[in-house]
């Protein structure tokens, strides 16, 4: 793990996760699709390779009723969100990823990275993009055991803006996955982007919408208050309601996390597997047209392949731009273009 680095320079990069439990109870708090049986599961984890199971992820695990099929999409969540990103609570169910795909047959597991949620809480400075990757890996390792109650022969990767990154890295590392879907997500941040998000950031437990979600005098959680509606969302294509939603039920990032950011870049060159990256063209923070210096054109997923193909030497690169959607693509109004070409892109492969 690389040394932490100054508080800027956490940011900077870009902000910029076995057995189950409880299979047959629905998550808590949700009403299962109805579509699918939904139920809350935690999967026993290692820190590092090798190392002793001492920590665990938290997820959301809804699998359709009738056919389970064949594949399942893990579904990680960026930075500051939680797993609610994928099944965003109310709206009529508008703003589910998971809702979704529930609906067109497809299972998802919904997963809390690492020291967000319900999973397992270290310490910030043992949180790193290492240990998200690893932690991912014994998910998918589970899944193919038939650990979850079912053994799924294909699992594809989703992941949103870090947890894109995670995702990258992890598929690079270990080459354990069938599909890759990257959203909200390039290899060129743009620094006025992740300034709009840097300046707002503070140590979580000074947050009151965080401080009791984090572990007891742990300085090394950090939270980004008011940092959503101008860094994650396209005014042109939200609703107000949404952003407001979304603020209210931000999460802690680890130090760890930020520090080792730049560490997934040379993964992706090994990358064999058939890979979606899928970006709002107003994204502030990984893409040119979002205004914040992002080197990555999203004009039209043409330019956006031609930006992000020298990556993935190895991949058969499929890309797609949702019109006026900013970074946080699934809570745009237009987001269900994204989720249909996402699931036709999954039945493809």
């Amino acid at each position: 793990m690389k040394s932490a680095l100054s508080l800027r320079h956490w940011f900077y990069p870009a902000v910029a996760a076995a057995m189950m439990i409880g299979l047959s109870t629905p998550v808590a708090g949700a009403t299962p699709h109805a579509s699918a049986g939904c139920a809350e599961i935690s999967v026993p984890v290692a820190l590092a390779p090798g190392g002793p199971v001492t920590a665990n992820i938290a997820g959301g695990y809804c699998v359709p009723a009738a056919d389970p099929g064949t594949t399942l999409q893990i579904l990680i969540p960026g930075a500051t969100y939680d797993r609610s990103y994928w099944d965003f609570p109310g709206f009529d169910g508008k703003y589910s990823y998971v809702r979704h795909a529930s609906g067109s047959g497809k299972a998802t597991l919904a997963i809390d990275p690492i020291g967000v949620g319900k999973s397992s809480k270290p310490s910030g400075v043992q949180v790193s993009a290492y240990t998200a990757a690893q932690t991912v890996h014994e998910v998918i390792a589970a899944a193919r055991k038939g650990e979850l109650g079912h053994r799924w022969d294909k699992v594809v990767l989703v992941g949103h803006s870090f947890g894109s990154l995670t995702a990258m890295m992890e598929a690079g590392m270990y080459d354990d996955i069938d599909g890759l879907v990257i959203s909200g997500a390039s290899h060129a941040p743009g620094p006025g982007g992740i300034l709009q998000i840097q300046r707002t950031v503070r140590p979580a437990l000074l947050d009151p919408a965080t401080s009791d979600s984090v572990p007891a005098g742990d300085y090394t959680y950090l939270s980004v208050p008011g940092a959503r509606a101008t860094a994650f969302h396209a005014p042109g294509d939200s609703d107000p309601a949404v952003v407001a939603a979304d603020e209210a039920t931000r999460v802690a990032g680890t130090i760890g996390v930020l520090a080792t950011i730049p560490v997934f870049i040379p993964t992706t060159f090994g990358i064999d597997v058939p890979v979606l990256i899928a970006n709002g063209r107003a994204d502030k923070v990984f893409c040119a047209q979002g205004g914040g210096g992002s080197l990555t054109d999203c004009a039209s997923a043409d330019s956006l392949h031609r930006s992000e193909r020298p990556y993935f030497p190895k991949a058969d690169v499929s890309t797609y731009v949702l019109p006026r959607a900013g970074h946080s693509i699934n809570l745009a109004l237009n987001n269900r273009a994204f989720f249909e070409r996402a699931s036709r892109w999954i039945d493809s492969i």
